[in-house]
């Protein structure tokens, strides 16, 4: 479960936003001046992501400072910064200072909670390119992991991706358009510190994005599904990188590819991507790779791995796709107690059957689906606590007797 720092010197602010990610699944804490983030920075820093207040009241530091100070060190802690005075040039600021995110005050408990989730998953994502970088490279086939299959086709194509262009990225959910986005992006960048804009609703207006070219030698702007913006703004996005000399690339993102789409026509290179059921063949090896990845992190070895274990997966149709995959190793890696344990068919099957058991709740009506999540929820938080009532409720930030009614109502045995 992921842990966040808030930092904002009004108190209230910061029970209210604690309790909102606590709601939300997140272990939280909080301070309100620098001073008490020092005290934590000395004794023991694990958190992996950090909400700050650019301008904190009676600190030593503010935002930008503090921000700068946390990247330097901990590159890879994620930072979300926030203002109740909000504007282009604070966001900019923020971000050149090192924060991955800006959010302006008062926000809404849903935005808020979005822009966490999405900057966590682009981490996780991030720290696979990252830790095995020299094994993940456009020019190897072994490097783009489950995309074996296009290298071939890409390598030849990539060479000739420059800077100005627009890039369509095709494929189902979980294949790896963010991933491979992400690759794009650093093979035309210079240096580690030019900037991977996510647009998920909103396109920077165009003085915002002449700005923002102003303080960048290169950035890409990467549109997630771009089915979801308003395709003349992003035409008029594409006629200014052209016209302007803005030195961006725009790649666009989506599942369903219409061969009617008008803006087609202003696509300069597309890479279309297949789902893992079509590509069978690829799955076992795939599957190595992550299980290899997961169990040299935990136990600093290489695993034993049943070679049964292949015709396991391939009865299985893989909606996620590859990121479906590596959830799965990881899964089964977590289950692992010792090194000496081999990696059995018979422990894969049992993941995978409940993998699909849990995705069986999106054929229920909500309320149905709701009291399962509930259910299965508090039964893992009370046997990880040894069925304890009180260290559960407060771990879960209620009082004992909310959760008792609510053990009740779901029948959930604790005798």
């Amino acid at each position: 479960m992921s842990k966040i720092l808030i930092i904002d010197d009004e108190i209230e602010i910061c029970k209210q936003v604690s309790l909102i990610l606590s709601k939300n699944g997140f272990h939280t804490k909080y301070v309100t001046s620098y001073k008490e983030l020092n005290s934590i920075i000395n004794d023991k820093f694990d958190f992996d992501l950090v909400l700050v207040d650019l301008w904190i009241k009676n600190s030593t530091k503010q935002g930008i400072d503090i921000i700068q100070e946390l990247k330097s060190l901990y590159s890879n802690l994620l930072i979300i910064s926030f203002s109740g005075h909000a504007n282009i040039d604070n966001a900019i600021e923020s971000v050149k200072a090192g924060a991955n995110d800006f959010i302006e005050k008062p926000f809404e408990s849903k935005k808020l909670i979005h822009i966490i989730e999405k900057n966590l998953l682009e981490l996780k994502q991030r720290i696979t390119i990252n830790n095995y970088r020299s094994q993940i490279s456009f020019h190897s086939k072994i490097n783009l992991i489950g995309l074996e299959n296009f290298t071939s086709v890409i390598e030849k194509k990539l060479e000739k991706i420059k800077p100005n262009m627009s890039i369509l990225i095709h494929g189902p959910s979980g294949i790896g358009k963010n991933f491979l986005a992400n690759k794009i992006h650093m093979k035309l960048s210079s240096n580690n510190t030019d900037t991977f804009i996510n647009m998920n609703e909103n396109l920077m207006n165009e003085n915002d994005l002449l700005k923002f070219n102003s303080l960048h030698n290169f950035f890409t702007i990467y549109l997630n599904d771009f089915e979801k913006f308003n395709k003349m703004e992003i035409l008029n996005y594409h006629n200014l990188i052209k016209n302007k000399n803005i030195n961006s690339v725009i790649i666009f993102d989506t599942k369903n590819l219409n061969k009617d789409e008008p803006l087609l026509n202003i696509i300069d290179f597309k890479i279309e991507l297949e789902p893992l059921e079509k590509r069978r063949n690829e799955i076992f090896g795939i599957f190595k790779h992550y299980i290899n990845i997961f169990f040299k992190k935990k136990f600093d070895s290489n695993p034993i791995i049943d070679d049964q274990i292949s015709d396991i997966l391939n009865i299985h149709n893989w909606p996620g796709n590859i990121f479906e995959l590596m959830n799965i190793s990881e899964v089964i890696i977590n289950k692992i107690e010792n090194a000496r344990h081999s990696i059995s068919s018979d422990l894969v099957k049992d993941i995978i059957d409940s993998s699909i058991k849990n995705a069986d709740i999106y054929d229920l009506n909500f309320k149905e689906a709701k009291n399962k999540f509930e259910k299965e929820y508090l039964e893992q938080k009370l046997r990880s606590n040894n069925w304890n009532m009180s260290v559960t409720a407060k771990n879960l930030n209620l009082d004992r007797v909310s959760l008792y009614r609510k053990v009740k109502s779901l029948g959930i045995n604790i005798e």
